[in-house]
């Protein structure tokens, strides 16, 4: 028997960089593209004064001028109306300090008049660049001070390059001497926001699973093997790719594709991406399959439009399910992937052992019924550890993000506690007994997220809310008994819907109106990494002590209150909400009568092995394939993971039926 089936392409699935927007008319290039040679990875002290002689250049090569809007996003501080010259190729700009700095990305009504978000503004100078004054190729900003004021420019100690310091009031001009006292090398934190499309972007769909297309069951049907020992079954007898573009003069698309024998990319089970150029090898496919599709334009005022990508597969000689044997109950998890890679910290990182053991942490949730009881004892008890909270102690010193060090210090009131230290200090505590956590900032404030196996979900834990040292208070909010992400409390405050919302405190009430510490998440971003037991780099060393400016997270894009000092930015949900510890279970018709194949697969940090149940027996260790010999009647598989910490992932089950 022959079949032919087609997948439409639902956006919503796909994973994405910054430089795609989805619209209701498909993905397209973002129209906006910051210059940014550096992370931003700044401490308070890292500065070039700029001041009388004392002058900054720095460089900027655009591929193409012709760009709607351009403006200097720039990470300096000056005295309140002193004046700041701006050269732009030789083009002068007087500039002046500003409480509030405006924006072309914000197109909200007049009467906001195009300002962004004053807290995440401070520290930061916007200059508007007329766009007549750019060129193609290099150009060049030079940055010096009106009058005897001077200015704090802040620097990026790293390699360098784009950046250049005189001395001598533009005369000469050095690479290697950057800083207040010529102390360093780097780079001027001096970015250029640009009203253009990006020169290239991609979209990648998630892993299809082409068997399944074959079958109207949960069970696919089984196909010859393509590698020995060859078996017989059905087969893909062609596959082809329709795509659903428009692409204006200088814009393309080009799709690609490739495919594996399970159902996550791995390199040595899948192949290399290929163009759809070339005609698909129906040999060449396996079970799982996924395409990539790159957007480019050659022009920036210019985007194409990806409307659809039609996967039509035509199977031959399908051998259908054994009629036997039928699916009666099915609760499979599914797992939700990040557009962007995230650096988990590794089980084997000898200081995570040291931390558990020398701060007593089991000892800590010890008595905790369940998993969530036990993060909210964490919580509890990692706020308790300071007693001069928001003071910069004896060595007047700001720790950075390694929980150790942090504790260490607070325990001898010799250093700075503050909200960034209270939660990155508890994610690594909750990492260190083998719960996933992560850092967040949000406007004003750091919290942190948990994922919950209880709850299958992201919580936010505020551990550092409360100043008074006296109280020690800690929060968290639900909705309808269910602990709330940051991304829901976004969510909550943009929409205005608190229905349901209650603000949970440890030890007791404290601080401020539902709605006015939900406003905190207005704009908030996640880390991408939460190994800084292993890694303090790349960072921000002082998080929070001064404005943000490290360019290494992920910021939801806010319509209304952008950043653009920023670029790495998505509205897509998945890349808050993506997800761990679950278990997905694949099942295939077996060459064997009465069995069924299982393929499983789950996104576990640290992973150590999948646990099985079969009906009422005991759990046993399993790989990730298996063959499922199956008796008459009614027949369960259970499966979930265990890390290796000893913790249990989620559970999915399926139960079949053999007459």
């Amino acid at each position: 028997m022959n079949k032919i089936s087609e997948i439409k392409t639902n956006f919503e699935t796909c994973v994405y960089n910054h430089h795609i927007e989805i619209e209701d008319s498909g993905a397209r290039l973002v129209n906006r593209l910051l210059l940014c040679d550096e992370l931003g990875g700044i401490t308070s002290r890292t500065v070039e004064i700029i001041q009388g002689n004392i002058q900054a250049k720095k460089f900027f090569t655009l591929d193409a001028a012709n760009v709607e809007a351009a403006e200097l996003v720039i990470r300096i501080e000056g005295p309140e109306g002193s004046v700041l010259i701006v050269e732009v190729n030789g083009h002068r700009i007087e500039h002046q300090t500003m409480a509030e700095n405006r924006s072309f990305q914000v197109e909200t009504p007049a009467e906001d008049g195009g300002k962004i978000d004053s807290y995440w503004s401070k520290g930061w100078e916007i200059v508007p660049v007329s766009v007549e004054n750019l060129r193609k190729g290099e150009n060049e900003v030079i940055l010096r001070a009106e009058g005897d004021k001077g200015w704090r420019l802040y620097i990026d100690n790293g390699f360098g390059g784009h950046s250049a310091k005189s001395v001598d009031g533009g005369k000469t001009w050095t690479t290697e001497l950057l800083g207040h006292n010529d102390f360093c090398r780097g780079e001027y934190v001096i970015r250029l926001n640009l009203k253009r499309h990006a020169s290239s972007g991609w979209i990648e769909s998630p892993s299809m699973d082409l068997l399944a297309l074959a079958s109207d069951s949960p069970i696919a049907p089984r196909f010859k093997s393509p590698l020995p020992p060859f078996t017989k079954g059905g087969e893909i007898k062609s596959i082809e790719l329709v795509v659903d573009d428009e692409c204006p003069e200088g814009t393309s698309v080009e799709v690609f594709w490739r495919s594996g024998t399970t159902p996550s990319y791995r390199p040595d089970n899948w192949s290399c991406w290929q163009s759809i150029k070339q005609e698909i090898n129906p040999f060449d496919v396996h079970h799982f399959f996924q395409w990539r599709a790159v957007l480019t334009t050659k022009s920036p005022q210019c985007t194409p439009s990806l409307k659809d990508v039609h996967v039509k597969v035509e199977f031959e000689d399908i051998q259908k399910v054994q009629p036997t044997i039928s699916v009666s109950e099915f609760r499979n998890e599914r797992i939700i992937r990040p557009s962007y890679t995230f650096a988990h910290q590794l089980a084997d990182e000898p200081r995570l052992k040291i931390l558990r053991e020398k701060w007593r942490l089991d000892h800590v949730i010890q008595g905790g019924k369940t998993e969530f009881e036990k993060i909210l004892r964490l919580k509890r008890w990692l706020r308790q550890q300071w007693e001069n909270g928001w003071d910069r102690g004896t060595l007047q010193f700001v720790p950075p993000w390694d929980a150790m060090v942090v504790l260490e210090l607070a325990g001898q009131q010799l250093s700075l506690g503050m909200c960034t230290h209270y939660s990155s200090t508890f994610a690594q505590c909750c990492l260190a007994v083998g719960i996933t956590a992560r850092a967040t900032i949000i406007s004003c404030h750091c919290v942190a997220e948990v994922w919950s196996n209880d709850f299958k979900k992201w919580v936010m834990m505020d551990p550092g809310c409360d100043t008074d040292d006296g109280r020690k208070g800690t929060r968290h909010f639900e909705r309808n008994g269910i602990p709330m992400s940051a991304l829901e409390l976004h969510q909550a405050y943009a929409n205005k819907d608190y229905e349901g919302v209650v603000e949970i405190n440890d030890p007791e009430k404290f601080g401020g109106t539902l709605e006015n510490n939900i406003s905190l998440y207005r704009q908030f971003c996640a880390t991408r990494r939460n190994n800084y037991l292993t890694s303090l780099l790349p960072e921000e060393p002082e998080h929070g002590a001064v404005s943000y400016t490290y360019d290494g997270h992920l910021w939801h894009n806010s319509i209304k209150e952008p950043l653009p000092q920023f670029s790495r930015t998505s509205r897509r949900e998945g890349d808050f909400h993506w997800t761990l510890n679950q278990t997905v279970i694949y099942l295939q018709q077996s060459n064997e009568p009465d069995a069924l194949d299982v393929i499983l697969d789950t996104v576990t940090p640290n992973f150590e092995t999948y646990l099985a149940q079969f009906d009422d027996g005991d759990w046993t260790e399993q790989s990730e394939t298996f063959i499922w010999y199956l008796h008459k009647g009614q027949n369960t598989l259970r499966a979930k993971t265990r890390n290796a910490f000893g913790i249990l992932g989620i559970e999915s089950a399926v139960r079949v039926g053999v007459q």
